[in-house]
Order: structure tokens, then C-alpha cells, then sequence
């Protein structure tokens, strides 16, 4: 062999070398599950139950006015691949009342009296994460990340799929609560804040619908549940409590959808100055875009 020719043959062999290996790096990459980021924002819809008991005695909500459903925002960024999903979560509620108190009642240390003037607001917000991960899937190939694929496994129908997940969650709430007694020009305030912890369970059962609803791709039916506890961090003995999700999803497109359902957030909130045996519970609505 020519010696000239000897850097052009190794030069090719070095390009063939790279082209061939390119495929497979491909592969690999197309083989690892995909990573979605999807954005909630959610109209909701609750009214405050329960009972202030950080008086002489329990005063239902309703007692100071504090009852009605208000339109209160919340949203969600969330991260997902295959299995295992992160979410970063919260809520914002705030109502408000007054008028002539049909009863006597005591919070906060103010008194007023039946036929007083008086004036009260509450405010609950929250913010947190969650994480989810679908341990059984009946219906996929694999149905637990423990298992094996199933041999012959075909597709369901629709492309039917169920996921049963475990999450857990900690949570940031504050309460804020005012009360003016118009008589006699006293006033009080009350402002506390929970960290919440809790595990749980849910399902999501999806389907595609396209065949017979046009304008709608894919439906999901969804609900979970969490139990733990709630830690008051500016004093006092905290409490229990959990939370309720369920909702219907209709897929539009591959990135947009739209859903409807209900959301219950309470339990028992003990602190220095405001406690609370209550819960925030109404409907919600909302859309959501994926990435």
C-alpha cells in the first residue's frame, strides 16, 4: 500500500466507525421514558365548615359569617416520568361577613353580644409537594416495576389503562382570622401556621374516546386520598387531618385538557392563638397544559 494513502484509509475508517455507532446511541435514548411537565390552573370553588373552638366555647363558622363559598385559585407544576410523579401544589381562600350577631359568641378573647355590629374575615392559603409513584398497573405489560413483562401481553381495548399510586406529601398552611366588634370599637387578630405531612392512595383509569367523541381524545377518571398529621409551627399541640381529590379529565389534544371535580382540605389545626376544627370542601374546575 501506498504510504499517501494510509491517513485517507484511516480517516474513513474512523468516520464509518462513528456513523455506525450513532444508531445505537439512538436507541438507547429512545428506550429511556419520557419526561412530561405539565401546568394546572384551577378555578375552585369552597366554602369553609366546622367550628373556631379557641373560645369559652365552639362557634360554627357560620356565627360570625364566615360560611359562604367563595372562587378561590389553584394551580399545580408537575413533573413526571414513567411511573414516578412530582407535583408543587398550593391554594389561596379568603371570605369575609359582619352584620348584627343573632347570638351572643366569644373568639379570640373579644366577646360580642346579640345585636352587636361586627365585622370578621378569614384567609387559608397553601403551599406544598407531592409525590406520587404507580406501583400496580394491571393492565400494561409490566404490571408492577418489581415484576416481569408479561409474555403474549396485548394492549387494551381503547387503550384502557389503570394506575394505583401511593403518594406522600408535606404541606405549608396559613390562617389568618379577624374580628371587629363595631359597638364597642374592640378588635382582635389571629394568624397561624401548620406544616402538614400526610401519605395516602389513588387511582387513574384513562381511556381513549376518539372513535366516538370526536372533539375528545382520551378521558381519565381519577381520586385520591391522604391521611397525616398537622404541626403547628407557632405553637400550640397541631391536630389531624387529611385530604379528598376526584375529578374527570377530557384530553383535547396531546397538550390541553380540561377537568371538573371536588377537593376536601381540613382536619383539626390546634395553635398558640386560633384552632380550628374545620375544612375547606367545593368544587373545582380547571385546565391543564402538557410539554
Amino acid at each position: 500500500m501506498p504510504l499517501s494513502l494510509a491517513p485517507a484509509l484511516l480517516v474513513a475508517s474512523i468516520l464509518a466507525a462513528d456513523q455506525s455507532a450513532e444508531p445505537a446511541a439512538v436507541a438507547i435514548a429512545d428506550d429511556a421514558p419520557a419526561f412530561k411537565l405539565s401546568l394546572s390552573l384551577e378555578a375552585w370553588f369552597p366554602r369553609l365548615e366546622g367550628e373556631f373552638t379557641d373560645g369559652p366555647a365552639a362557634v360554627d363558622v357560620r356565627t360570625p359569617d364566615l360560611h359562604d363559598s367563595e372562587p378561590s385559585f389553584a394551580g399545580a407544576l408537575s413533573f413526571r416520568q414513567d411511573r414516578l410523579e412530582i407535583a408543587l401544589r398550593g391554594f389561596a381562600f379568603a371570605t369575609d361577613g359582619g352584620g348584627a350577631a343573632d347570638t351572643a359568641f366569644e373568639l379570640g378573647g373579644l366577646a360580642v353580644d346579640a345585636g352587636d355590629a361586627f365585622t370578621a374575615d378569614f384567609s387559608w392559603w397553601s403551599v406544598g409537594a407531592e409525590v406520587s409513584y404507580d406501583f400496580y398497573r394491571p393492565l400494561a405489560e409490566q404490571p408492577t416495576p418489581w415484576g416481569e413483562p408479561r409474555a403474549g401481553w396485548k394492549p387494551a381495548a381503547n387503550a384502557t389503562d389503570l394506575s394505583v399510586f401511593v403518594l406522600v406529601s408535606a404541606d405549608l398552611n396559613q390562617f389568618e382570622r379577624t374580628l371587629a366588634n363595631l359597638d364597642t370599637g374592640l378588635s382582635t387578630d389571629a394568624s397561624e401556621t401548620f406544616a402538614s405531612l400526610a401519605v395516602g392512595v389513588g387511582f387513574r383509569l384513562s381511556f381513549d374516546t376518539k372513535p366516538s367523541m370526536p372533539l375528545i381524545r382520551r378521558i381519565d377518571l381519577g381520586a385520591k386520598a391522604a391521611y397525616g398529621a398537622h404541626l403547628a409551627l407557632g405553637g400550640g399541640d397541631g391536630g389531624t387531618g387529611g385530604r379528598i381529590e376526584a375529578d374527570i379529565r377530557a384530553h383535547f389534544s396531546e397538550h390541553l385538557s380540561a377537568y371538573f371535580g371536588y377537593r376536601y382540605s381540613g382536619g383539626g389545626f390546634e395553635g398558640e392563638d386560633m384552632t380550628l376544627e374545620g375544612s375547606l370542601q367545593g368544587i373545582r374546575g380547571g385546565i391543564r397544559f402538557e410539554f
